[in-house]
């Protein structure tokens, strides 16, 4: 039954290809299934984050929340380290050079807000709970759960538990719509891509071939190599069993371009299929689909690097390190901050001196990119969950 599902999942992908090909009116005519499709996954993302992250803090020990939260900040920052390691070292092993004739789409430098730490770590409070709700401000909203989570550790243990079985109901309510929406997923898929296909002028990216080539070579060794590297010797386990047990969550992202969107499948596939904790599948992927960025810490490094060498620059080690640290740190800008992403960009070429006037380039890049990137993002996740389920074996019992 399994296999029948993904089979009927590549198949619809594939006719929405096809769709998209050959009868373009009618993919943009059934694209309205895709955003319900859509609209229906992120409606369960805030009741699911709240819930899953208090349950993961409300539920465990002393030590084992220190333990996992030290646990997820040190796999956070191997795994961003290595991706953008990844894309530093495959950018410099090609030469990239522009087409002759070479247009893209222009962007008014002047609309670049000026990004600073402070705005960044304002970012990530609000001053309005219930607006935060309203905007789907993620970001916000987990930093209040942790919060009021770790408040609810001194509480009395009788209130306490009242708040942990009143969220565990929440979360198996979410889990039943979760399978009805599942269901569909296949109807879903088919209309999203047919649409996407019909919307991409692949003229667009002439080019950019090397940029594109040097991508998936630093996208496939990240994804396939140093991942399931982190797997086998760190979390040990067989990451292409694993592979085959989260691949639902993959395609899911790989078609709908947002971790966000994604984390109720990512988070029912790593209980119910992968054998990972819910305590630990709570804390981790709710932080992971907002802070956790392994390819596009990967693909902005080498984009940058494209767009300094195509201004006819030599980046010197330090404005490489500059791009190292911009890309370490670029999730947390880019979840917090509205158009965070672009911003950020913005703000690393103006320190390397590469002039903004490219930053269409980038703009164009991030069109095609944004879906398999995300993908790698949410395999980050996936594999982050299960590694540290199995290192830090987590007891989640009520204190």
């Amino acid at each position: 039954m399994k296999l029948k599902y993904e089979i009927v999942t590549i198949l619809m992908a594939t006719l929405g290809v096809i769709v998209g090909l050959y009868l373009p009116s009618v993919a943009i005519n059934l694209e309205f299934l895709g955003k319900i499709f859509i609209h229906l996954l992120k409606m369960l993302i805030i009741p699911l984050v709240v819930t899953s992250v208090f349950l993961a803090i409300a539920k465990l020990k002393g030590p084992d929340l220190k333990r996992l939260g030290l646990g997820t900040t040190a796999y956070y920052f191997l795994t961003s380290a290595m991706a953008a390691i990844t894309g530093l070292m495959v950018a410099s092993a090609f030469q990239f050079q522009a087409a002759d004739g070479f247009s893209f789409q222009h962007y008014d430098p002047s609309k670049l807000a000026s990004v600073s730490f402070g705005d960044i770590a304002t970012s990530f409070f609000s001053g309005n709970f219930f607006n935060a709700l309203s905007e789907g401000n993620i970001v916000q909203i987990v930093v209040f759960t942790i919060i009021v989570s770790l408040a609810s550790l001194k509480i009395e243990a009788g209130k306490r538990k009242t708040l942990i079985e009143f969220s565990e109901a929440i979360q198996d309510l979410m889990a039943q719509v979760i399978a009805w929406i599942v269901k569909i997923a296949p109807i879903g898929i088919f209309s999203l891509i047919a649409a996407i296909v019909v919307k991409t002028e692949t003229k667009v990216f002439q080019g950019l071939g090397s940029l594109f080539l040097a991508i998936s070579v630093a996208a496939v060794v990240h994804a396939f190599i140093s991942l399931p590297a982190v797997a086998f010797f760190i979390g040990r386990f067989n990451p292409l069993n694993f592979f085959l047990h989260v691949r639902e969550a993959l395609i899911l992202a790989l078609t709908t371009a947002s971790s966000a969107a994604t984390l109720p499948v990512s988070q029912r596939v790593l209980e119910e299929k992968a054998d990972v904790s819910k305590e630990t599948a709570g804390f981790i992927l709710p932080l992971g689909a907002t802070l956790n960025m392994d390819g596009s810490a990967l693909y902005q490094s080498l984009v940058v690097i494209f767009l300094g060498e195509y201004s006819g620059m030599d980046l010197t080690i330090y404005q490489q390190s500059l791009i190292f640290i911009f890309v370490m740190t670029s999730a947390a800008g880019t979840a917090g901050i509205p158009g965070g992403g672009l911003m950020m960009v913005g703000a690393v070429m103006q320190m390397t001196g590469i002039p903004l006037e490219l930053i269409g380039i980038y703009l164009l890049v991030d069109r095609f990119w944004d879906y398999p990137i995300t993908m790698i993002n949410v395999w980050g996740d996936l594999v982050g969950a299960k590694t540290l389920d199995r290192r830090l074996k987590v007891n989640a019992t009520p204190s």
